[in-house]
């Protein structure tokens, strides 16, 4: 394409003081292989996909279309802001953006310019003397948008930074730019407001993830066979018909024949499928005479003769009609005792390869904790075993890329993950035909595999689940289906990681389990930072867990002599007595930094101060601890314990336990004294949690 000038309406030409017009906007960038040079700085569409190369986006998001701008002196600086960000480390900025962030970027100063256009006609941004028009933009963008209140400070806070870098390429513009420096320069935090500590991500409900991921995991272990094979009969029954010497006739007569033996009818004619009016009139009974050809091995014109119409009517009549009718088997539903589904035809099929895909998505995202990046990244060939650190077990690991925070093209690294995951993994080596897991051929775009459709298949699969499994629904939401994204799956997990350990996930998958597999493979520093996440749930978890023991704490339960001493403090210094208002967020930040080294469990929460744990005698000295070791805990004797009456049900259930065991008549007179011992410690520990007698 042959560059060409922009021209202002008066036909004068607008030329770039600082970039030629040939130039290329990608230079220096590394592209996809066998990708051109890019576009060029003339050019009014900038297609820059060979620039991004993470598998899970579209090509629109990394097109620029400047003709969108009607005014030519504001196209030109938009090119020229989009070049620089493109080419040039911006004051402020670590590295070069994305092109997926200069897309952003653009539709954001495209959309200071339309606002600008309707409130002051003919005004420029070296106009903008003071910040009452930006104040304007920011509440017109955000606050009078359709932003959720939880991400107002955020929102606005990306607005705010996004004019700050537009003040900061303002020597790269030519004809007009931003001469002031927005808010004197004060932080985003300061103008937009501070962003909440929590993950804004939404968690998905535990009453719907747990039906959700059970049809996942249902669907990659038992579905995947009946899928599989009815492709490999597919594609079987779609071969080229061999000459044979038996005429169609008798071809299809045997075909029904053999129909009437298995006790099945002819295959039914799907309701989704358009047939030509002179298919309509239902004289062939409603079969699907397609697959009665391909499964007769004759060909579709032979089946259409009046006689052999004729003929599959006869059939019909006689033997019924069968919904699906290949001859793939369906798999018994164990919860039901009944198959699945009913027998694939070719759409259904197309579907199920759809829904399985899906299916394999959840599992390998939700119980890996990978961002949907990572997992789509993965190839065939990614899976592989390696010993533990401790030699003693094989440890499912995935090979695969990490992309944030990294360069362009990303880094190569590995995930240990639990059996569920490696299973997936082989589902799909078996599905694709490409060389991505998430990818494959016969769909539509599927060059770009699932990457713009991901969230929309697994709602879909949703939907699906409340047909092929209504006997475990997914519930409601204040009267609405849930709605699904990938970013959920890995806030999700870490969440759940953090503040149920000890939980079940679907499928008798324990979460502890999936921490201890997770974190091994991450040996202490993530190059994806899903520890840091779970480290982050974790820590709020404790706040919040200590946030209730306050609020009992001034209900009068009984707490141990430290937690006592510290609750105290803090009531008396924010004068939280009753009938007095006080403020939650700094109730929450006094909180904060005890809770940091408060651990709940099982039999007793820890208080942890590593000059009084007793978990830490019994380890050689590797340097300053920062936590209990809770495998060594001793709960009964350390004065970090904190024992309170939720523990009551799990101490009474340890001492029966001993009781029971006091039973057996061959115990040894050590056995007998260590379960006395066992239970004296724990009948003291109850007795803590036992308010005194007034």
């Amino acid at each position: 394409m042959t560059p060409r000038n922009i021209t202002a309406p008066n036909a004068e030409p607008l030329v770039s003081a600082h970039v030629t017009a040939n130039a290329l906007v990608l230079t220096g960038r590394p592209l996809m292989t066998g990708a051109g040079p890019g576009p060029r700085f003339a050019e009014d569409v900038w297609n820059m996909a060979a620039a991004y190369h993470l598998p899970n986006h579209h090509h629109g998001q990394s097109t620029i279309r400047f003709a969108t701008i009607e005014d030519h002196v504001w196209r030109l600086t938009a090119k020229e802001y989009a070049y620089s960000r493109l080419t040039e480390i911006t004051e402020g900025c670590k590295r070069l953006p994305s092109v997926v962030t200069v897309c952003r970027e653009f539709r954001e100063l495209r959309k200071l310019f339309v606002f600008l256009s309707d409130r002051c006609p003919g005004l420029r941004l070296r106009e903008l003397t003071d910040d009452t028009l930006l104040d304007a933009f920011l509440h017109h963008r955000v606050d009078g948008g359709s932003t959720k209140p939880e991400n107002y400070a955020q929102e606005r806070g990306r607005v705010k930074w996004f004019l700050t870098l537009l003040f900061r390429t303002r020597k790269s513009l030519t004809f007009d730019r931003l001469e002031r420096l927005p808010w004197d320069g004060r932080a985003p935090k300061d103008v937009a407001g501070r962003r909440p500590q929590e993950n804004t991500t939404q968690r998905i409900p535990p009453q719907v993830l747990a039906p959700y991921l059970r049809g996942a995991l249902f669907y990659v272990r038992i579905a995947s066979k009946d899928i599989l094979a009815a492709l490999a009969e597919q594609e079987r029954i779609r071969q080229p018909i061999e000459e044979v010497k038996s005429p169609t006739r008798a071809r299809l007569e045997a075909f029904i024949e053999r129909r009437r033996w298995e006790g099945r009818g002819m295959p039914a004619r799907p309701t989704e499928i358009n047939l030509p009016a002179n298919h309509r009139t239902g004289s062939d009974g409603g079969v699907n005479r397609k697959l009665v050809a391909q499964l007769a091995r004759i060909s579709y014109n032979s089946v259409d003769q009046p006689a052999n119409v004729e003929l599959l009517r006869q059939a019909t009549a006689e033997l019924g009609r069968e919904e699906g009718g290949m001859d793939t088997e369906i798999s018994i539903d164990e919860e039901t005792d009944r198959p699945w589904r009913p027998r694939f035809h070719s759409k259904s099929l197309l579907i199920e390869v759809r829904m399985l895909l899906a299916a394999c998505y959840v599992v390998t995202a939700y119980l890996s904790g990978m961002r949907d990046s990572e997992a789509q990244s993965l190839k065939p060939g990614c899976h592989f075993t390696d010993p533990s650190a401790d030699g003693v077990i094989e440890r499912h690991k995935l090979r695969g890329t990490v992309f944030k925070g990294r360069r362009p093209t990303g880094d190569e690294d590995t995930w240990v993950v639990i059996e569920p995951v490696a299973q997936a993994v082989a589902v799909l080596e078996s599905l694709t035909d490409c060389d991505r897991l998430f990818y494959r051929h016969g769909f539509r775009h599927s060059r770009e595999g699932i990457a713009n459709t991901i969230n929309d298949l697994l709602n879909a699969f949703a939907v699906r689940l409340a047909e092929v499994r209504p006997h475990d629904p997914i519930p409601l939401i204040d009267g609405k289906r849930w709605r699904f994204t990938t970013r959920q799956f890995r806030r999700t997990v870490a969440w759940h990681i953090a503040y149920q350990p000890f939980g079940v996930v679907a499928g008798k998958i324990q979460y502890k389990h999936m921490k201890v597999a997770m974190f091994e493979g991450y040996a202490g520093s993530s190059a994806s930072g899903f520890r840091k996440e779970v480290e982050n749930e974790q820590q709020m978890a404790r706040l919040e867990h200590f946030l209730d023991q306050y609020e009992d704490f001034k209900a009068g339960v009984r707490m141990p002599p430290r937690l006592a001493t510290e609750f105290a403090r803090v009531r008396d210094e924010l004068g939280d007595f009753p009938g007095r208002t006080i403020d939650a967020a700094r109730l929450r930040a006094m909180l904060s930094n005890p809770a940091r080294t408060y651990y709940p469990g099982v039999l007793n929460d820890c208080y942890f101060e590593a000059s009084t744990a007793l978990c830490l005698s019994r380890r050689p000295a590797a340097g300053p601890e920062t936590e209990p070791v809770i495998n060594h805990c001793q709960p009964a004797k350390c004065p970090n314990s904190c024992v309170l009456p939720q523990h009551r049900p799990a101490i009474d259930k340890v001492i029966d336990d001993a009781r029971q065991l006091l039973t057996i008549r061959r115990l040894t007179s050590l056995q007998k004294t260590a379960l006395h011992q066992q239970i004296d410690q724990m009948q003291r520990m109850r007795d803590q949690t036992e308010e005194p007698a007034r």
